[in-house]
Parts: C-alpha cells; structure tokens; sequence
C-alpha cells in the first residue's frame, strides 16, 4: 500500500476556516491547520484535514504565541 502524502499547496490554498472562511497557515510539523485570527487549530489525520468546528481545537495565548513565532510572516489579516 503507498504511502499517504503531505497535503500539497494547492489542495491548502483552497482550504478555509469552516468559521470565518478566512485561510488556514499549514504547520507540517504539528499536522495542523492553524487560523491564527481565532486561535484555532484543525487537525491533519492520516492526511485528511478535519475542518469541522466540533473538530478544532483552541489554543491558550502561549501555545498561540509559539505557533506566530514558528510561523513567521505567514499570518493573514483579519477578515
């Protein structure tokens, strides 16, 4: 059986916050879909990512902080 593959750009640049419709940042590291706007974060699963609200999960201000500080400049605006 092959290997799943990492999601690939162009599959996450139609992806959107199930919440805001805003665009979700790619955290490879973490298999996660991050809205920073929120301070949401969408699980990745064997490849599939989870976008349902029911789904997410909600990052306190330090967990946010460290993912802005790993992710650089990739933070869109607010909507």
């Amino acid at each position: 059986m092959p290997q799943p593959t990492e999601p690939g750009p162009q599959l996450l640049s139609l992806l959107a916050c199930p919440v805001d419709k805003g665009p979700l940042i790619h955290v490879p590291e973490e298999d996660l879909l991050y809205n920073p706007r929120l301070r949401r974060g969408y699980p990745i699963r064997d490849n599939l990512p989870y976008l349902r609200p029911l789904d997410a999960l909600t990052l306190d201000d330090t967990r946010h902080q460290e993912l802005l500080s790993r992710i650089g400049g990739r933070v869109s605006p607010s909507s």
